[in-house]
């Protein structure tokens, strides 16, 4: 997919980019400074065509930010935002920046605001001793998954992982950063329409620490259901088992959901992680994923919710050798608060047609 965007300036290419996907009546969360110590903020509509020359203005007078997830609402909090089709990095120093330029595929946007001489790379261009990265998506992600791949995005690249965050602001180009004496100019440096399918950037990364893409495994109590046995069961031993095959060296392996050339479905190292294919989605957007019990109801079709549960938990049990003695973990209504909880779970909602991103 391409945006149009010949013939308009470094600052609307940036905010055409950021709200492309944005619903009707979604805001742009501005920022500035104030005297040269706090920051003020107001709101834009995220279409305003006059949106860039309004933060321009503002820009050549004092530091200017803009959230880069659109807002829902008049706020800059995670629920605050909008399923944003962008992911982005922070590169702060030589060794970060270089990552950047190095990655594959290219970042959609790259944006500086520092001096080429400290990096001791791409000397022709000025403005990389910091850099902004960003990547265009095919498809929005929601507040969880993009925080799980700007993550994933920094640890690769070397960058700064406090920019991970869903409601971040950054610089926008054609501003000035008033950090230094004289101030910076903040330039567009790079910029290309194309988008990405969210896997073609993800599936080379390292996991993150804490995977956004697993189930809630809870009693009626809220208490984890430690009595279940299955539960227990290492994520390796029961990928393999149930799917035939074999994670590899890198905790991957080639997802049984989609067309999978670049294995994208990760197995995490213990049950609480479960597992996340990141070339997959829910009808909501977010990340396919789960645990033992999501993962056999995706690939038998047998529902996790009502006499469906109780089949796919025998069915379980029979082919990991568990013997219940004939309970079915545990009381009843611990049963029940396992059908609520996979009912309400991004992997039920998807058990019949998980999406290919």
């Amino acid at each position: 997919m391409r945006l149009a965007t010949h013939h308009l300036s470094g600052a609307e290419r940036y905010l055409r980019m950021l709200s492309a996907f944005a619903p009707p009546a979604t805001l742009l969360e501005v920022r500035y400074r104030v005297q040269g110590r706090d920051l003020a903020r107001f709101f834009l509509d995220a279409h305003d065509p006059d949106a860039a020359s309004t933060i321009v203005r503002l820009g050549r007078r004092t530091d200017v930010y803009v959230g880069v997830a659109p807002r829902v609402r008049k706020g800059g909090t995670r629920e605050d935002i909008a399923p944003t089709a962008l992911l982005w990095v922070d590169c702060d120093g030589p060794a970060a920046v270089a990552a950047l330029l190095a990655f594959q595929p290219a970042a959609s946007m790259i944006v500086t605001s520092g001096s080429s001489e400290h990096t001791g790379i791409r000397g022709d261009v000025d403005g990389l001793a910091n850099a902004h990265g960003y990547w265009a998506l095919t498809h929005p992600l929601s507040a969880e998954d993009l925080h799980d791949a700007n993550r994933r995005l920094a640890l690769a690249l070397g960058a700064d992982p406090r920019c991970a965050d869903p409601p971040r602001i950054l610089r926008v180009p054609d501003t000035l950063n008033f950090k230094g004496d004289p101030p910076r100019p903040v330039r567009l440096r790079q910029f290309t329409s194309t988008r990405h399918q969210p896997a073609e950037i993800l599936t080379n990364l390292p996991p993150s620490r804490t995977p956004q893409a697993t189930l809630p495994t809870q009693t009626i109590a809220g208490r984890r259901d430690d009595a279940d046995p299955l539960l227990a069961i290492e994520p390796a031993h029961y990928v393999q088992v149930l799917t035939k095959r074999e994670p590899g060296r890198d905790n991957k392996i080639r997802c049984p959901f989609h067309s999978d050339r670049t294995p994208s479905f990760h197995v995490y190292s213990t049950p609480g992680q479960g597992w996340t294919c990141f070339g997959c989605t829910t009808p909501s957007g977010k990340l396919l994923g789960g645990d033992i019990y999501t993962l056999a109801s995706l690939l038998w079709s047998i529902p996790t919710r009502g006499p469906g549960f109780i089949e796919l938990q025998s069915r379980l049990d029979a082919q990991f050798g568990i013997n219940r003695g004939g309970e079915r973990s545990g009381p009843r209504a611990t049963v029940r608060a396992r059908e609520r909880t996979h009912a309400d779970s991004p992997a039920h909602q998807a058990r019949r047609a998980p999406r290919a991103l």
